[in-house]
C-alpha cells in the first residue's frame, strides 16, 4: 500500500512538471512621440496588457487615437520556464497568422524585455502574440 501512495505521488508530481508551460506577460504600449530605433522613454499614453504562451494566440485590440504615432512592447517573464524562451513573436492580426510584424527578444540576464519605439505601421484592429521558445515550435 506504502508503495502504491509512493508511486502515485512521484506520477503527479512528474506530470506536473511535464506540463510546465513558460508565460510571460507582454504590454502593448501607445505612445503619442518617441524617437524611433530607441528605448521608448517616459509614460505610454495607453498600455493594453496580455498573458502570453507559446501554446495559445493571444491578442488585444489596438486603440486608435489621432494622437497615437508610435508603439512599443514590453514583456516580463512570469514563470521560471520562460527563461528559457527566445522572445514575443507578434503580428497585426486576432489570429497569430501570416507573417509576424515584429520580434521582441528576451535579454537572458534579465526578465524584463524592453522592446524600441517604433512606426505607427500597425493596421486598425487585433495584435497578437506567441512566446518563442524551442521545445514548443511556432508554424510561420
Amino acid at each position: 500500500m506504502h508503495f502504491t501512495k509512493t508511486l502515485a505521488s512521484v506520477a503527479a508530481l512528474s506530470m506536473t512538471a511535464y506540463a510546465a508551460v513558460p508565460v510571460a506577460s507582454v504590454q502593448l504600449q501607445s505612445w503619442e512621440q518617441c524617437d524611433i530605433g530607441f528605448p521608448a522613454l517616459g509614460e505610454p499614453k495607453f498600455t493594453a496588457d496580455v498573458a502570453v504562451t507559446p501554446l495559445t494566440c493571444d491578442k488585444t485590440t489596438l486603440n486608435r487615437d489621432w494622437s497615437i504615432n508610435n508603439w512599443s512592447f514590453k514583456a516580463h517573464l512570469d514563470t521560471k520556464d520562460a527563461q528559457l524562451c527566445r522572445g514575443v513573436v507578434i503580428w497585426n492580426n486576432e489570429g497569430c497568422t501570416g507573417k509576424p510584424v515584429h520580434f521582441l527578444p528576451f535579454d537572458h540576464h534579465s526578465p524584463i524585455a524592453e522592446g524600441q519605439c517604433l512606426p505607427d505601421t500597425l493596421e486598425p484592429g487585433y495584435v497578437s502574440f506567441k512566446l518563442a521558445c524551442d521545445e514548443f515550435p511556432i508554424d510561420v
